[in-house]
């Protein structure tokens, strides 16, 4: 199966109000492995990957979902990358991880 990374950076009020936590919950629902860190100019970064598409795409949904009331102002996807069309290739993150 291929794993699917993305690069999200996520705009708002996304700082100082837990919303890192809330990301690594709803990523660990989805299966999804990575990291959520904030970024200096108030932006949070998410480093996401998953066995196929559909566990990225339900954290994205997930996260869209959230928009008002978590006063998200858009999610930017700066890519999405096959890593491997091989079964059984290790993907790169392991556990979904919040990063400081």
């Amino acid at each position: 199966m291929a794993v699917f990374r993305a690069h999200l950076i996520i705009s708002g009020a996304v700082q100082g109000v837990n919303f890192r936590w809330f990301v690594q919950k709803n990523a660990k629902e989805a299966g999804v492995n990575g990291y959520v860190k904030n970024l200096d100019d108030g932006t949070v970064e998410v480093v996401c990957e998953s066995e196929g598409e559909k566990g990225y795409t339900t954290l994205v949904h997930k996260l869209e979902s959230a928009k008002e009331n978590k006063g998200l102002e858009r999610i930017e996807v700066k890519g999405i990358k096959v890593l491997s069309l091989e079964k059984n290739v290790d993907p790169k993150y392991d556990y979904f991880n919040i990063s400081y």
